[in-house]
Order: C-alpha cells, then structure tokens, then sequence
C-alpha cells in the first residue's frame, strides 16, 4: 500500500517558530537582569555596569566573527544551531549557580555568543527570501520581528508571577529550555535540502573604496546613539518602577507585555509605511517619539502613569526594532550576514556607552534623571540620521549623476 509523503511544515513557519523561542528566552530575562544582580545576587551598580561593559565588548567579537563567518560558511543552520546552544548553556548556567560569579561568567563570555541567535536567525531569513526571488522581502522581515514581539506579550508577565511565587532564578531555567528548542528547529531545518542557502558571491567594488558608504557610515552612528538610549532606559525603568513608583516585579511583566501587545500591529504598519517613506527618516520619527516617551517618564508619579507610557513607547519601539533591520542589512552589499552583523555591532557599542553612563549616574534616588539622558541621546541620534541622509548622501547623489 502506497502512503503519501508526510507534510513539511513552511519554512517561514519554521523561522517564525525560532524566532518565537529566542524570544521567549529573552522575555523571560531581559526585563529581570537588572533586578536579579542588584537586588537578588547583591551585586553593586558599578560592578553590574562593568559586568555589561565586558559583556558588550565580548559580543563585539563574537558578533563580527559570526558576521563574517556567515557569509563564508557553507550553511548558515549550523551558525543558528550553535548560537542557540550557546544562549542555552549560559541561562542553564545562571540557574545552576546562583552566585555573582555564575552570573558574570554567563553573561560575559557565553551569552555574547548565544545573544547572536537573534541576528543569525534573521540574516538566513533575508537570504532564503532574497533566494527565493520574493518581492516583499523587507515586509517578511518586518513581519518575523512582530512574530518575535509576540513572545513579549505573556512571556514577561508570566516570568515576573514565577519570580514572585516559585523562585527568581527558574525564569532562568525557562530561557534556557527555550533556547534548547530553537536549536531542536534549526536541526529540523538541517535536515532539509531546500533550507540550504550558500553564502552568495560577493558584490565586486572599485579598489580604494569602502564597502560602506559614507552616508551609511554616519547613519550607523546615529543608530548607535538611538540604542544607547534604548539600553539605558531597558535597564533603568525595571529598577525605577520598583525603586521610584513602588512597583514589584510583577509590574514590571506586565508593563513589558503592555507595550509588546500593542507593537505587534504597530510593527506591521511601519513596514507598510516603508514602502512610502524612506527607512532613515521612519528611524528619525521612532527615535523622537522614545524621545518624547523619556520626557514623559520623568513626569511619571505611580505604576499607573508608567503603564500608559507604553501606547507613546510601543509606538516608538515597533519601529526602532523594526526598520533598522533592513536598513543595516544593506549596508554592505552582497555580503547580507555580515550586514546584519552590524546591527549586534551597534547593539554591542550601544551597550558600553549604556553601561558606562549607568554605573557614573545611577543609584537609589536618582533613576528618573537618566531617563533625561536618554531622551537627549534619541534626540540627537535622529538628528544624525536626518543629517547623512539628507544633508550629506544627496550632494554625494547629485555628483555621481553629473559625473
């Protein structure tokens, strides 16, 4: 008796899935980290901040490296496989040893590795759908990263209500699992000839010049300064709702599941704006609403005025984790995984400039001030982006036309 060929699952199911489990692994954490070293392990504010200083510089290397081994590596899975095995190791470290140590080790020289599944992940997605000849390649990836938030929205809520009744450390143990399972898709994956994307060949330039633009270059500096404030207001606002509006742990789920709710269609709609407007000024608009956000939060005076800050934060968050995607995949022409590198580059950076502003101006009392600090730094990373888009690239433009 003849039986039919089981079903494959689409693969845009598969990335969506992958991309579903890193998520979690970071919803589950990301929210807490600040919390969990300072008030749980009694690590200092100026030993946390060196801890995300060497974390950063640590994720630079590992993100150049795999940026540039992407491009080279004869399959991109293995890449995905490897980082989700590392992001696993280094939260099932965290749970196992509950000490600073473990959590500096982790966060130092594993998760710099592990943290890289989230870039490696999109990188093969934007070359499986570039290869595939699909037209709306942006608005997929637009659409995959809104699959992403969608793992923010119960994940954070629910990782705060088991701090709070079972135990800090096992949100640990939930991105770990998670982790685990991204790797388990991407074997999947491994086992699936049409999967397999080559590193393609690599666009041909003229000798002496470089392979990013000036224009780009600038705006790369623009992108820096807007993560800056992205990080630093991600590790204040946890410590502030706890420490300045009286909130617990749990709030702090709940005002991340909040503002991952209402991104989820917000993401959507700045990828069909990007069809009309050009990615560095979608970029320059999201960075001065966080901007007006930050302002707004130094007003704050409860838990409450901080869960409705997040409709004018989602807002500005959909498309500060949306658009640059795209926009730095570009950079560097035909070298795609090492363009997205660059978005963990500016990450990288972003987190030692955050990391060294927290541990100069942060403590007890005085949280509130650096979210005008972080306001500013928006403010002046879209004024950047405006500056080498449309200051510098169009003369540069209008010359190459007379040429």
């Amino acid at each position: 008796m003849h039986y039919p060929a089981p079903q494959q699952l689409p693969m845009s199911a598969l990335i969506s899935a992958s991309l579903f489990s890193i998520g979690i692994g970071l919803a589950s954490t990301a929210p807490y980290d600040a919390i969990v070293a300072i008030d749980t392990l009694g690590i200092s504010h100026a030993d946390f901040a060196l801890v995300l200083t060497v974390a950063s510089v640590a994720g630079l290397v590992a993100t150049v490296f795999l940026g540039w081994l992407s491009d080279r590596i004869g399959d991109r899975r293995i890449l995905v496989v490897l980082t989700a095995l590392a992001g696993a190791c280094g939260f099932g470290l965290v749970y196992l040893m509950r000490n600073p140590a473990g959590f500096a080790i982790a966060y130092c020289l594993i998760l710099p590795f592990g943290n890289a599944a989230f870039s490696q992940t999109f990188a093969y997605a934007r070359v499986y759908y570039d290869g595939q000849g699909s037209k709306d390649a942006e608005f997929r990836i637009t659409a995959l990263r809104s699959v992403y938030a969608a793992s923010w929205v119960l994940v954070p809520p629910l990782a705060g209500w088991m701090a709070v009744t079972s135990g800090v450390f096992d949100i640990y143990l939930v991105a770990a699992a998670a982790y685990l399972g991204c790797a388990a898709i991407s074997l999947v994956l491994l086992r699936r000839p049409d999967a397999r994307i080559a590193p393609p060949a690599p666009t041909p330039r003229e000798p002496g010049t470089s392979p990013i633009a000036t224009p780009m270059l600038v705006g790369i500096v623009g992108v820096v300064l807007i993560n800056v404030a992205i990080r630093l207001s991600g590790t204040v606002t946890p410590l502030a709702m706890i420490g300045s509006f009286g909130g617990s742990m749990g709030d702090v789920g709940i005002a991340s599941g909040i503002r991952a709710l209402l991104e989820i269609p917000l993401m959507l709609l700045w990828g069909l704006a990007g069809r009309r407007f050009r990615k560095p000024t979608l970029i320059a608009a999201g960075a001065l609403t966080f901007a007006a956000y930050m302002g707004l939060m130094t007003q704050a005076r409860s838990v409450t005025d901080v869960y409705w800050l997040q409709v004018p934060c989602s807002i500005a968050i959909a498309a500060l984790l949306s658009v640059p995607i795209s926009y730095m995949q570009e950079a560097i022409r035909g070298r795609v995984g090492l363009s997205t590198s660059l978005l963990d580059v500016t990450f990288v950076v972003s987190g030692i400039v955050a990391a060294g502003l927290f541990g100069l101006l942060a403590a007890p009392g005085r949280y509130l001030d650096l979210f005008w600090v972080a306001g500013g730094l928006a403010t002046l990373g879209a004024m950047v982006l405006l500056l080498a888009h449309n200051v510098i690239e169009r003369p540069a433009v209008l010359r190459n036309q007379t040429e």
